[in-house]
């Protein structure tokens, strides 16, 4: 029995020369007694189940016959509306925190980069608090509106678990621009055909405006400012940047092995042998020099292996990310794909082929030297 057992019983005492006093006994104790009532043959009252070790140690002075009825069972759901409201709200409230994006995480190479993206997650996506998932922005909103923020980046990856989101940003290669470097002037012309969305020019004069229609080899930033009535030479420096269309194929295999990332765990390698470790190693544990020798300790990335056959309900969410990423990294920095168009697919025996159509935002501008009579 516990000490502080308050669930109610209900005792039913036979009525004889005893029964007052037994009553009057249990209140001399300290027992509180409700709805007390007397009946012809018994009297029946209600008290609290830790007082029953009082009845049981006074009734046989009295010489009463006692019945226990327990009002409340020892279960841990009782019957009652309680029980069934709060199973209620057990059920639901899990349900309805589903439903939200309470954690979104940043993971970058550099603290600068890491505090760049999570700006942009505040301000522009608006995912520092917690989010219906339902309005939360699709994976490639999200994506682009990030690479169109910071145009250093080459690709971000976003991985959801549950009801956390981590964005993993992944810089693009640097490059030598040696060409934009050159002691000449130069005009900016176009390399290719597109719509002018925006310019990030150092000098010279703009020759079109955004949203204008260019064509490959037009000029796009002129070298040659005109003061007044004079003609001064500058020279034109800086990128132009223009949507087109790029158009690909691709043909891939319809089986293929994926390898993907598991959990991260903490290891203990005993150094008995040479072999080499499974996954990548993050952190390691620093050990005195002599036991070093024996034991390692660290946290390693696990990955595993798996063949997949590729089917039509994939290529949106498996096939696209892919030639997404290879077509950016065969363009130049900054480079960003707004949207994607599938345009054909088919599956063969053992190959899928198929055309996306890609909306690229590129720096189209290219140094064209000036001519002296310019």
């Amino acid at each position: 029995m516990k000490k502080f057992d308050n669930r109610p019983v209900e005792i039913r005492i036979s009525r004889n020369s005893g029964s007052n006093a037994f009553i009057q006994n249990l209140h001399s104790k300290g027992v509180k007694i409700k709805n007390l009532k007397h009946l012809d043959n018994e009297i029946r009252f209600e008290m609290l189940r830790k007082d029953l070790r009082v009845v049981r140690e006074i009734r046989k002075k009295y010489r009463v016959k006692v019945k226990i009825e327990y009002l409340q069972v020892s279960r841990i759901f009782q019957k009652n509306s309680w029980t069934a409201i709060g199973l209620l709200l057990l059920i639901i409230i899990p349900i309805i925190a589903s439903q939200f994006v309470w954690d979104v995480n940043v993971e970058a190479e550099t603290p600068e980069l890491r505090v760049a993206v999570e700006k942009v997650v505040k301000e522009k996506l608006s995912l520092d608090k917690p989010k219906m998932k339902g309005r939360v922005q699709s994976d490639f909103e999200i994506r682009q509106m990030i690479m169109e923020e910071l145009r250093d980046l080459s690709w971000v990856h976003i991985l959801k678990t549950g009801s956390s989101m981590t964005i993993v940003p992944q810089l693009a290669p640097i490059t030598d621009n040696k060409d934009n470097t050159s002691s000449t002037k130069n005009h900016l012309i176009a390399t290719k055909s597109g719509v002018i969305t925006h310019f990030e020019i150092s000098s010279g004069e703009r020759r079109v405006l955004p949203n204008t229609t260019v064509y490959k080899g037009d000029t796009l930033v002129s070298g040659v400012i005109t003061v007044g009535d004079r003609s001064i030479l500058v020279g034109a420096a800086g990128e132009v940047y223009a949507d087109y269309w790029l158009e690909t194929e691709f043909s891939i295999p319809k089986k293929i092995q994926l390898v993907s990332a598991s959990s991260r765990e903490w290891t203990f390698d005993f150094k008995i042998n040479d072999e080499k470790e499974q996954g990548k190693s993050f952190q390691k544990v620093d050990l005195p020099e002599w036991l070093s020798r024996f034991i390692e300790i660290k946290k390693t990335q696990k990955y595993i292996t798996v063949t997949e056959e590729i089917s039509e309900e994939q290529i949106e969410s498996f096939i696209l990310p892919l030639l997404h990423e290879k077509i950016l990294k065969s363009l130049p920095p900054k480079t960003i794909i707004k949207k994607e168009n599938i345009l054909h697919v088919s599956f063969d025996d053992d190959k899928v082929k198929g055309k996306v159509l890609f909306l690229v935002n590129e720096n189209i501008a290219k140094n064209y030297p000036i001519d002296q009579g310019d």
